[in-house]
């Protein structure tokens, strides 16, 4: 199977690199959903050819780290790639790598990372450097300070971007600017690879993009107590667009929106049941009132997954990537980096008009699903209010799409201004108003088509099955030894300190610091001379550990739990000695 054009180019480069180039760094600007997760594994090359020895792989979310581990054993990559490469995830651990080829982090933790633990990694070790969606690192910033050593102190350092612009419109960090505009071109140690949506599309790469915006009458009060009324976004005026969005986002036609979304997604899962739905809110109270609107009114399975509650949300993008639910909502964490290909529907009901984060969040859609049926069957579809900001960002990415998807391509309703909008990607609060109402009105439909007969084969990623990652394996074992060592020491009426602390002086090491080789041969260890079977089988114990290999007593233990009840009838029944022994149990009547 052929690689897609920024693949093959990056192969090249690393290829060059192994030959004596003297490139060092690495851009590449793909778009969002074009595929950089293989970036990293192709980077692995240069382990093989003994030029690194490890890869530092930094992502913008914890959630994110998992699906780097699985990207490396994913069978599809190791097949195209024909590699055996493995990384695990690592929260400013010693020895990240762990007898692994790399590591996966994130930007909060290296953020957090007063002990420089890394910094004395990279200055003991070679490392590859891969900023992943290295836009979330603005210049001068926390992360950009955290970054700075690691990024001088790495043999080779790789960014790769989808949206190579940030929301606030601030500097993006170790970026070189023109005339306020970043600025891409090769040198003799910086290598620059672009992939925008025309060539992921013309690959097959990415699916194309419908969009269905809805129009609406919105009522608001504004901070000095003047009634607001318009009957359209079009009769905004610029300073009342953001309190007109903000209305339609906060009263009934949000929930309209929503049903329309919903609706539209049911009526395709009769072609496609595995179809899966987005929604993205803006703020967590509209978040948990979307989520309980799904549940009650449509009786399909949805979870919320916001950063305010952060264990309850790794679950629920787990779930939603197992099929276990068909719907998940969401503000901001699970929107960037959020690989689902069976997601068909987004629905976008946040008030944020960033052309970045717009781009990043219609590309949760664009994945091609292998079990829906051929490409030209698929589309993304996508679901938000009709204000001018959201259409600029629509006619720009349409714009991109149509010169690719030729005649067939249409518009039932355009002439709209396009314009580049930056803004806000914070999600911060609205306007200061008081929405009073509003109503939709109507809804327009962006149709593009396909005509791409003549494109390159389908390039399509194999979705990995439910396999144990290198950290997830590692939790596994810790906890089976830990479950081990509890039974044995309530056996044997010891301490689990105490065991616990024999086998980390037998070893040296605790085992949070082990690797998966060290860990199996602890369990090993515990199984051998902490036996929870007949203590006549222990094998000789090594010098020192015979205290702890012979159990302390051979008395039974009592249960804590209470005793059945039996009542005065049924003691009464029985001989003036068995009643007496009961009643002396305990058996009070």
């Amino acid at each position: 199977m052929n690689l897609r054009k920024h693949q093959e180019q990056f192969l090249d480069i690393i290829n060059d690199i192994i030959a004596g180039s003297g490139v060092t760094e690495v851009l590449l600007s793909v778009t969002p959903g074009g595929g950089k997760s293989s970036i990293p594994i192709i980077t692995g090359k240069l382990k093989q050819a003994g030029l690194i020895d490890g890869i530092a792989w930094v992502v913008p979310r914890q959630a994110l780290q998992d699906q780097g581990e699985r990207e490396f054993i994913n069978p599809f990559f190791r097949e195209i790639f024909d590699h055996n490469l493995t990384i695990r995830s690592s929260t400013n651990d010693k020895n990240p790598c762990r007898g692994t080829d790399g590591f996966v982090t994130t930007y909060q933790a290296l953020g957090v990372d007063d002990k420089k633990t890394l910094l004395n990694e990279f200055r003991n070790k070679r490392y590859a450097l891969i900023l992943d969606e290295f836009h979330h690192v603005e210049s001068g910033g926390v992360w950009h300070k955290a970054l700075e050593p690691l990024y001088r102190q790495a043999a080779y350092v790789i960014l790769m971007t989808g949206t190579l612009e940030r929301g606030d419109g601030k500097p993006i960090a170790f970026t070189k600017y023109r005339n306020n505009r970043p600025v891409l071109q090769s040198s003799e140690d910086t290598a620059v690879i672009k992939y925008n949506r025309r060539d992921a599309l013309l690959e097959k790469a990415i699916l194309p993009i419908s969009f269905y915006l809805s129009d609406g009458q919105f009522q608001w009060e504004d901070q000095a107590g003047n009634h607001r009324e318009i009957n359209s976004f079009d009769q905004a005026q610029k300073t009342d667009e953001a309190s007109a969005l903000y209305t339609a986002l906060q009263t009934e036609f949000s929930s309209k929106l929503l049903q329309e979304s919903v609706l539209h997604w049911k009526g395709l899962r009769a072609q496609n049941p595995g179809a899966k739905m987005l929604v993205v809110t803006a703020d967590y109270e509209q978040a948990k009132n979307v989520t309980f609107m799904l549940k009650r009114a449509t009786g399909l399975t949805a979870e919320i997954a916001t950063s305010h509650k952060s264990k309850e949300a790794a679950l629920a993008i787990k779930h939603f990537k197992a099929g276990k639910i068909d719907i998940l909502v969401t503000i901001a964490m699970a929107y960037e980096g959020l690989s689902v290909p069976p997601v068909t529907h987004i629905c976008s009901l946040t008030h944020i008009r960033s052309t970045p984060w717009i781009e990043q969040m219609v590309a949760r859609g664009v994945r091609i699903d292998k079990g829906a049926g051929p490409y030209e069957s698929q589309q993304c579809h996508v679901f938000a209010p009709r204000d001018k900001r959201f259409v600029a960002i629509m006619e720009q990415i349409k714009k991109e799409q149509t010169p690719v998807l030729g005649k067939n391509s249409r518009s039932e309703q355009s002439g709209f201004e396009q314009a580049q909008i930056s803004g806000d990607g914070s999600g911060g609060q609205g306007p200061d108003i008081t929405p009073i109402g509003s109503t939709l009105t109507g809804q327009s439909k962006y149709f593009i088509g396909l005509d791409m007969a003549s494109g390159p084969d389908q390039h399509v990623e194999i979705q990995l099955p439910l396999m144990e990652t290198v950290s997830k394996k590692e939790a596994r074992m810790r906890r089976e030894i830990s479950k081990h060592i509890n039974y044995y020491a309530f056996k044997h009426r010891y301490k689990p300190q105490q065991i616990n602390t024999e086998i980390k002086r037998y070893f040296s090491k605790a085992r949070d610091d082990m690797s998966v080789p060290e860990l199996e041969r602890t369990m090993r260890h515990v199984k051998e001379y902490y036996p929870c079977v007949v203590v006549e089988t222990l094998k000789e114990p090594p010098p020192g550990m015979e205290e702890y290999c012979k159990p302390r007593s051979k008395r039974r233990r009592v249960s804590s739990k209470p005793q059945k009840w039996t009542p005065r009838e049924e003691i009464m029944k029985l001989s003036c000695y068995d009643g007496l022994n009961l009643i002396c149990r305990g058996y009070l009547i």
